[in-house]
């Protein structure tokens, strides 16, 4: 009797025991586990859940256009009256994105080109895209400024000829539809089409865009160092761009899928942008949340258009003579040498300079700031807003009559964009399982172990201690008496 209850006592102190330490090393070891399991799970490759989501973006992705309409065409003669704009939309198209031509390559790399698509989505425009918007007449303003640039009197004797017969105007009405994809017929561009290349028949801000694709992206897929995973080796065969003086273009960053996981407030995040070719940097704001998940908000300040006022290194961004006040960026190099320039929406943190030369600018950070929500675990977008605003550089040419009155530069807002994504709730839930449903089942099931070991080693001392004091209780014996 004695043998088996030591014996029983042995059992539950060696069953507690196991099952404490167990549990206190399943709580230790499960973040390092689930950590080492989602690198596994970012690595784009075939068959993989990254690489289904990697090809086809299941985000509901929306853009949101703002035309800014003149108000006061006719007061404007010499610029001595400023431009008076009112902002009109949104007009709004939902997104989708498909990779192609997708070929893996042995360094660990992917090659694909994204093709891009656009729905208009009248439910959730203000206005219609037959809106009427009185706005900057782009082609004569660029063919007065290409002009300006050959310096040749042949050219703008041409110019202003061609300008007079056409009865251009620095102004036209047209309607939104064909100012952004349908684009519209002009006469100018026609006529410039006789002796120039130009890549497109019509003008319109996104013509021939819609199901086109944004060159040919080479990216690392993270299989050989998940610390590189969707970071841009190469666009279009290059590892620089053409568009900016060295170290300015080189292309930095990912291809805006993804970045590393474990991501920290004192990370940079970055992503190169095809549209302006150049790359993008985003520091740490604040944390937040969305749809009940945790995030780190990265955004660009007011240092990341900077023309080296803020920032040294952001000087190579000048074109050389050229350099504009800080808060706008050249992109005529990147866009068919339009004279075209982006800034953040209503010149956000830009320079007076940009804002001097018309009326109707109202910056706001809450509505006009850029910023992505990252998931710091994974380093997976789950909010973004990306604002960008186009301008046209309006300045006098002195030997075009029609452009000879006008004495000061004025960058000219046109439209600004504001592309958002926000994952649905089947996305929301697969990520609360990942983040937090699963994280919390294994703590409990490990302080559900540490307790029942705890029990277990209590149960065997309670009962050593019982055993104890039984086996030193005195005996008594009974005497019986003769008689």
């Amino acid at each position: 009797m004695i043998c088996t209850l030591k014996k029983k006592i042995s059992i539950l102190v060696f069953a507690g025991i196991l099952f404490a330490v167990s549990g206190l090393a399943l709580y230790l070891t499960f973040p390092s586990i689930m950590d080492s399991q989602i690198r596994k799970k970012l690595i784009v490759k075939e068959g993989s859940q990254s690489y289904k989501y990697w090809k086809d973006v299941p985000v509901p992705i929306y853009i949101h256009f703002y035309f800014f309409n003149i108000t006061n065409e006719q007061e404007i003669w010499d610029f001595t009256n400023k431009p008076i704009l009112e902002e009109m939309g949104p007009y709004t198209f939902r997104e989708s994105r498909e990779k192609v031509n997708i070929t893996w390559n042995e360094n660990g790399t992917v090659s694909y080109k994204q093709i891009r698509r656009w729905y208009y989505q009248p439910d959730r425009t203000n206005g219609s895209l037959d809106d009427i918007v009185t706005t900057l007449n782009v082609p004569m303003v660029a063919a007065a400024l290409s002009g300006k640039q050959m310096n040749e009197d042949l050219v703008f004797f041409a110019l202003e000829e061609i300008f007079s017969s056409l009865n251009c105007t620095w102004f036209i009405q047209k309607p939104v539809r064909e100012l952004l994809f349908e684009g519209y017929d002009d006469k100018l561009m026609q006529i410039a089409k006789t002796f120039m290349h130009l890549p497109y028949d019509k003008f319109g801000w996104f013509y021939k865009r819609n199901g086109t694709d944004d060159g040919l992206i080479t990216m690392f897929t993270g299989e050989n160092d998940i610390e590189t995973v969707d970071e841009i080796d190469s666009w279009n065969g290059e590892n620089t761009v053409p568009a900016y003086d060295p170290p300015c273009n080189m292309i930095n960053g990912s291809a805006g899928d993804m970045w590393p996981p474990k991501r920290t407030r004192q990370d940079k995040i970055t992503l190169f942008v095809t549209d302006i070719c150049r790359s993008l940097s985003f520091s740490y704001l604040a944390d937040t949340e969305v749809k009940g998940i945790k995030a780190y908000r990265y955004w660009a300040d007011n240092k990341e258009l900077d023309n080296g006022k803020y920032d040294p290194n952001n000087k190579c961004f000048c074109s050389e003579g050229n350099c504009l006040p800080a808060g706008g960026l050249n992109v005529s190099s990147c866009k068919f040498d339009a004279p075209a320039v982006v800034s953040y929406p209503h010149f956000l943190f830009a320079d007076s300079n940009y804002t001097q030369g018309v009326i109707g600018m109202r910056p706001n950070p809450q509505e006009h700031r850029m910023y992505l929500d990252i998931i710091p675990e994974l380093g997976v977008p789950i909010g973004v807003a990306a604002r960008m605003q186009i301008n046209i550089i309006f300045e006098g040419v002195l030997n075009i009559s029609q452009f000879e009155n006008i004495t000061q530069r004025i960058y000219f807002p046109v439209l600004w964009f504001s592309e958002t994504a926000e994952p649905g709730d089947d996305i929301v839930s697969q990520l609360k399982l990942v983040l937090k449903t699963i994280p919390i089942i294994m703590n409990v099931f490990s302080f559900f172990m540490v307790s029942v070991g705890s029990f277990l080693v209590l149960s065997a001392f309670v009962l050593s201690i019982l055993y104890a004091l039984g086996k030193n209780e005195p005996s008594y014996t009974t005497v019986s008496s003769g008689k």
